[in-house]
């Protein structure tokens, strides 16, 4: 029989059985899907958080503090600046406080920084209008688009030359207590007891950034920036609270970490975008490992299913196999036509597994980010986080608002062809001991039975 032959005579055993067809198929698409679906989901999630902690550039570390002991001045910059490998390096002071519309409370960073340098520690951040304000500028600032644009019912939008007014403002501290961050904040540079009323702080908005994204110890899209000398005004002293230092080059961040690490010993934590990418790329890369082997499992399953009802399918067609044999066809081209009707079986599992997995990785991103996002559907935005009657205690401003993460499945064309020929695969060898069964039958034996 011709191969052509040898499909259509499959094909038309599959529709004259198609319970037991459409059974044995749902049985090879589980594995296929299962790979598909998670592989894609976990690669899209790495994809993203690369993409997205890469916006700071990969280069990039941050220093701070480890204790109220140590303190960073102008000189550890000009130190660290002449480090080898380090390329810029950038103090900053930050406070927080919160920023009041109407009904609404929610927070925001207020960072001081020198404008000339900042681009550097943020490559991607873009002002969407305006202008950053002057070093001497004192009430000028330049704010993140979810300040600009908090994106809450009822609240009002900011513009150029609009004055933005944050209440509580002053430093921030967490501690642990039963495994929790807990934070609190102190004002006017540390004196207990201030009011809400004696730490507000209007600012004239220069300039407003283009939607930024998730930071990564800082957040530019919840952040309003101001001057270093405006930010020594409203601290009342010039200690940073870190230290943005730029590498050179993704190579010598290891470098620079190093020789940081041996100046300042355990006085500092130094953390980077490039080793939190390092360990997420380790997390997702284990992750895909263990899911992979969950849906090696489910190949199995799908392997014995599949052997399973072919067995069952020689034994129904014993008759049918006599006559076959009875007009003159040979064990071999018996064989083939079982094994071709377990190609089919195999080929068309495989597709429908690719198409169920690719809409199953939309349903496991929703479950593991709480997000469910169809193809197609536009990026989600999520404004500052909103509170009524918001107070000083609490969890640090950076943490209360940020841009939701969006995911889109990574399914690559290898992993595609790797789910199809798995699953042909899987056909072609769990109907490889019916096949041979059934040419091994006596055509005699064979149309005796009924």
């Amino acid at each position: 029989m011709r191969p052509a032959g040898l499909v259509k005579y499959a094909m038309r055993a599959l529709t004259e059985r198609k319970l037991r067809a459409v059974l044995t198929i749902l049985g090879i698409v589980i594995g296929p899907a299962t790979i598909v679906s998670l592989v894609g989901a976990t690669q899209g999630y790495s994809n993203a958080s690369t993409a997205q902690f890469s916006s700071l550039g990969a280069t990039t570390l941050f220093v701070s503090p480890t204790g109220r002991s140590t303190t960073l001045t102008a000189s550890d910059v000009s130190l660290i600046q002449n480090m080898t490998g380090v390329s810029a390096a950038l103090g900053y002071q930050e406070a927080h406080g919160q920023v009041s519309d109407g009904s609404y409370t929610y927070q925001a960073s207020v960072i001081a920084v020198d404008f000339n340098q900042l681009g550097a520690a943020f490559p991607t951040l873009k002002l969407g209008a305006g202008s950053v304000p002057a070093s001497s500028d004192m009430v000028g600032a330049a704010v993140g688009y979810n300040i600009a644009y908090p994106g809450l019912s009822g609240a009002s939008n900011y513009s150029v030359n609009q004055v933005i007014t944050v209440t509580g403002l002053g430093q921030s501290a967490t501690f642990t207590f039963g495994g929790n961050a807990i934070g609190f904040q102190f004002f006017n540079g540390g004196a207990p007891g201030a009011s809400a009323a004696s730490t507000k702080k209007e600012f004239v908005i220069r300039g407003i950034y283009d939607q930024f994204g998730n930071g990564f110890n800082i957040s530019p899209d919840t952040t309003i920036f101001i001057p270093l000398s405006a930010g020594e005004q409203i601290l009342k002293n010039s200690d940073y609270t870190g230290i943005m230092v730029v590498a050179s080059s993704p190579g010598a961040v290891s470098a620079v970490t190093s020789e940081l690490t041996a100046q300042y010993g355990t006085d500092i934590r130094v953390t980077s975008v490039s080793s939190l990418l390092s360990s997420i790329q380790s997390v997702t890369s284990g992750t895909t490992t263990l899911l992979e082997a969950v849906a090696g499992t489910s190949v199995l399953v799908a392997f014995i299913g599949i052997m399973t009802t072919m067995l069952t399918s020689v034994i129904e067609r014993t008759r049918e196999i006599g006559v076959l044999k009875a007009l003159g066809s040979s064990s071999r081209g018996i064989m083939l036509v079982f094994l071709t009707e377990a190609v089919v079986t195999g080929l068309i599992g495989g597709f429908v597994g690719v198409g169920a997995g690719y809409l199953l990785s939309f349903v496991v991103i929703g479950a593991l980010s709480g997000t469910f996002r169809l193809p197609g559907a536009g990026p989600r935005f999520a404004g500052a986080a909103a509170g009524r009657g918001a107070t000083a205690f609490g969890p640090t401003a950076a943490s209360s608002a940020a841009s939701t993460l969006t995911i889109t499945p990574a399914i690559s064309l290898e992993v595609v062809a790797l789910a199809v020929l798995l699953a042909v695969a899987v056909g072609t060898f769990g109907g490889l001991i019916p096949a041979w069964r059934a040419s091994r039958l006596n055509p005699v034996e064979a149309l005796r039975r009924t």
